[in-house]
């Protein structure tokens, strides 16, 4: 199985130097914002985006594509990021299909391989890096190229990440990482961390397995991109802004207005959540909590990664293939 991990791998790499050998030629303009490496494994606090427009985003964009492993002085939780677009004279969706599934079928292989050895979860990443000897970023290998075929009105490049997102946790998820910490603790002979683990422990066996905790998981910031090819007031499209998307243009048309990606700075971006729910404290360290009331229902209108709107506009795209 390590060897199909390996040729996998192998497979999704040359997949994506392939999409690289199609695209750059077909450039008629491309913008893209470097973003600071995070050193720490909490979110950054002021993000200044550097701008790059034309032949330098293009190779900034083909680094980016083939990029998954961390950079020197990159914190291993963290993930790189290359917000931007680049608009082409002619398709490379199919190209994009095509890097793309070899992403998802080197994920598959991974999920396999972790299955047959009866790994945790949270051994993946570290089981990866010790088949490859390369600092992997898993989220990295996650992502997928966005490519749409249409020109769009509008482009705006916005921060995400001003709340604490809502979690739900299954509680034998939660036991499982519990119990490799306590494992840990016992080899170490830390008495005071072991006692500390074995209170959490019986906690949560006063819940069943199948039971769910809640929390309210810190969101570091991030930019998102919105597009808009319908008239209508709402987004067409929102995927993640990883990687620099690819919409048609043509030089002779109007091209999009773009609203560009400007600095972050956390002290102006904080609020409040509204959905927050009364919830029973359960393991304080881990901010996991038991939810004392249901759910309250989403509007559909305002759900996340509505995917009718690119379907009205027609515009043929890998958004929402995954």
């Amino acid at each position: 199985m390590i060897t199909d991990v390996r040729e996998a791998w192998q497979e999704m790499v040359e997949a994506q130097r392939a999409f690289n050998a199609t695209w750059p030629s077909a450039v008629v303009h491309a913008q893209v914002w470097l973003l600071p490496i995070n050193k720490e494994p909490k979110g950054q606090t002021i993000i200044t985006p550097m701008e790059l427009v034309g032949e330098p985003a293009i190779e900034a964009a083909k680094k980016a594509i083939l990029q998954f492993e961390q950079e020197e002085g990159q914190h291993p939780s963290t993930v790189m990021r290359l917000p931007g677009w680049i608009g082409v004279s002619q398709s490379v969706l199919e190209y994009a299909r095509e890097a793309n599934a070899a992403r998802d079928r080197f994920l598959e292989v991974l999920a396999q391989e972790t299955a047959s050895m009866n790994l945790k979860s949270l051994s993946k990443g570290k089981h990866l890096r010790s088949i490859l000897k390369l600092p992997i970023v898993i989220k990295q290998i996650e992502r997928h190229i966005q490519v749409f075929e249409g020109v769009p009105r509008r482009i705006l490049f916005t921060w995400a990440g001003k709340t604490a997102a809502p979690e739900s946790i299954p509680v034998k998820d939660v036991i499982e990482k519990i119990e490799t910490q306590l494992a840990d603790a016992v080899a170490k002979a830390d008495m005071d961390k072991e006692r500390n683990l074995r209170l959490e422990l019986k906690a949560l066996g006063f819940l069943d397995a199948k039971a769910e905790l809640h929390r309210y998981r810190p969101i570091a910031p991030h930019p998102r991109v919105m597009l808009y090819f319908s008239k209508s007031p709402r987004y067409d499209a929102m995927p993640h802004a990883n990687l620099p998307i690819f919409v048609s243009l043509d030089e002779k048309q109007p091209w999009p207005r773009v609203d560009a990606l400007e600095e972050f700075d956390a002290e102006n971006a904080q609020a409040e959540r509204s959905d927050k729910v009364p919830r029973q404290e359960i393991i304080p360290r881990l901010g996991l909590y038991l939810k004392t009331a249901p759910d309250r229902k989403r509007s559909p209108r305002t759900a996340r990664g509505d995917s009718t709107a690119v379907t009205r506009a027609l515009v043929s795209s890998t958004y929402q293939k995954r």
